[in-house]
């Protein structure tokens, strides 16, 4: 949200939008909230919910826009016919419903997210990251969908290819030379058990993969399976991967694998495109209008067509060299400075309803 409101910020500027940040207050010492957890929860609280609203009350703006949907509350002290909401999307609402199953999902955060949803509704205008997001906010929101617009954000950082940069990593990081398989994402949604079925597929046919896994490792039925398969050993714990590592990171493998479930909007295979890094992806949730026709895609539970396509991959230089020059054209087109121009056209839209 921090990245999303940052960057729109620099490119409205750019196109002589004069904007104004306001962010939640820090409350609590950070000696304290570095300390212990219930510090830093209730400082989060207290910030975002007894100072936040007093803050943007009295705003001296042609309009508000709030850029995280988990503080629509802030609607209850603005006047909603000047004011925008960006919703990234509704996954807790997603899980809720059941449509992916049942999922160990916190009663307290659905709850909270419901409310939130509530002041959303008075927006005059709602921004969705996605048409799937535009979809779920109606179905699930009960958001009139004649005020919500779809404006697709751009990236966050500078992905670009850069061969010695992925190279540097790979020393770094001892990953050696072998082809590897990027996948991003802890969540069960995400599919990890898909991906280890395909490694698994890959190393049977004879293809010497490994998958390359950030964030939190393998633990519980995800470890078991990867046993069970037999490609624990395949797998490249990383660990915590900074901001400013990614892009190196994307550069160091030699594609993306993204079978998730669902997604609201899904940066990883853009990133990885504007990275010069092939993606097999699913087309699941927002992913088929997010990769269009620059991934190679199948159904996220077809582990012989997924794995067939990262076979290819990295088997066929040429359908490599191919996928590799969509992707780039691909992303390029999700660029701030574009939606930015599309956001401006909203703003204007609005004002000149209500002026």
């Amino acid at each position: 949200m921090r990245l999303y409101a940052d960057h729109l910020g620099f490119a409205l500027g750019r196109r002589g939008i004069s904007v104004t940040r306001v962010r939640p207050p820090t409350l609590v010492p950070d000696a304290w909230s570095t300390r212990s957890g219930v510090w830093a929860k209730l400082d989060s609280y207290l910030g975002r919910y007894a100072v936040y609203p007093r803050l943007v009350r009295n705003l001296d703006a042609d309009l508000v826009h709030i850029v995280d949907h988990g503080m629509g509350h802030l609607l209850g002290g603005l006047d909603p016919s000047r004011t925008v909401v960006t919703c990234h999307d509704v996954i807790l609402l997603v899980l809720a419903a059941g449509r992916l199953g049942a999922a160990n999902i916190s009663a307290m955060a659905v709850q909270v997210m419901r409310v939130a949803m509530e002041f959303v509704k008075r927006a005059a205008l709602v921004i969705a990251d996605s048409r799937q997001t535009r979809n779920d906010l109606v179905e699930l929101v009960g958001i009139d969908p004649g005020k919500i617009i779809v404006i697709h954000p751009g990236l966050n950082q500078s992905f670009a290819p850069d061969p010695e940069r992925g190279s540097a990593l790979r020393r770094a990081r001892a990953l050696g030379d072998g082809p590897l398989i990027l996948q991003v994402g802890g969540q069960f949604y995400k599919n990890i058990s898909g991906v280890l079925r395909v490694l698994a597929r890959l190393r049977r046919g004879g293809v010497d993969a490994r998958v390359v896994r950030i964030g939190r490792a393998l633990g519980g039925e995800e470890r078991a399976l990867a046993e069970r398969l037999d490609v624990l050993g395949a797998v490249v714990e990383l660990g915590a991967v900074r901001d400013d590592e990614m892009p190196a990171l994307y550069n160091a493998v030699d594609l993306l694998l993204f079978p998730s479930l669902y997604e609201g909007f899904g940066w990883p295979p853009l990133e990885a495109m504007a990275s010069g890094t092939p993606v097999v992806s699913s087309r699941a949730g927002s992913l088929d209008e997010v990769v269009g026709d620059a991934a190679l895609t199948a159904d996220p539970e077809d582990v012989d067509r997924l794995a067939g396509h990262v076979g290819a991959l990295l088997g066929d230089s040429d359908l490599r060299a191919h996928v590799i020059a969509r992707g780039l054209a691909h992303a390029a087109w999700f660029s701030w400075d574009r939606t930015a121009a599309e956001m401006t056209g909203a703003y204007r839209t609005l004002l000149a309803r209500i002026d």
